[in-house]
């Protein structure tokens, strides 16, 4: 079950989630006036991937120490840290490395464009996963809740798997000093 994480190295709006996207208005618009608002950090690729490896281990034991197991107090208690952990690192993501790129891609179009759609489908992508943990996050489980658990898992573990790949091997090369 767990092989499709194997190559894995690496909702709703609350209003911390309202009080980001103000920022990165703000962010955006004083960019664009040719102010820089976030500075490069050399440290910040790594740690961005270890937030993925963290993430992995976490989304692993939902699967060996929750539901295998059939521990369901387990299981809701590992997705509300991996929910936890998921929305700390995509905040990272999203305030220091994508604005980043952003202000230091603003003369290039096309570039400015992928970045632009790679942070919609992140965006995409943690709606769904945010939504499987509160589905999911309770101590007791229907017969419906554990059918569906699995391929509902299955989905999100490739989602992920796909997508840290492609940010590990496509856009984290684009974060350069300015």
């Amino acid at each position: 079950m767990l092989s499709f994480l194997s190559g894995m190295f690496r909702s709703d709006k609350s209003r911390d989630s309202a009080d980001l996207e103000e920022r990165y208005t703000r962010s955006a618009y004083s960019s664009a006036k040719g102010n820089r608002t976030i500075s490069y950090d050399p440290t910040l690729i790594k740690a961005l991937e270890d937030d993925h490896r963290n993430l992995v281990g976490i989304f692993q034991r939902i699967w060996s120490e929750g539901y295998e197991q059939q521990n369901y107090r387990q299981l809701s208690q590992l997705l509300t840290q991996f929910k936890s952990t998921f929305q700390a690192h995509l905040i990272k993501e999203n305030v220091r490395f994508y604005v980043y790129l952003e202000q230091t891609l603003a003369g290039d179009t096309h570039t400015l464009q992928v970045i632009k759609d790679f942070r919609s489908d992140m965006n995409e992508i943690a709606n769904t996963v945010v939504q499987f943990c509160k589905q999911y996050n309770h101590e007791a489980f229907t017969p419906e809740m554990v059918r569906d658990f699995k391929m509902d898992y299955q989905k999100i573990g490739e989602a992920l798997t796909r997508r840290t790949a492609l940010e590990e091997k496509e856009l984290y090369v684009l974060y350069q000093p300015a």
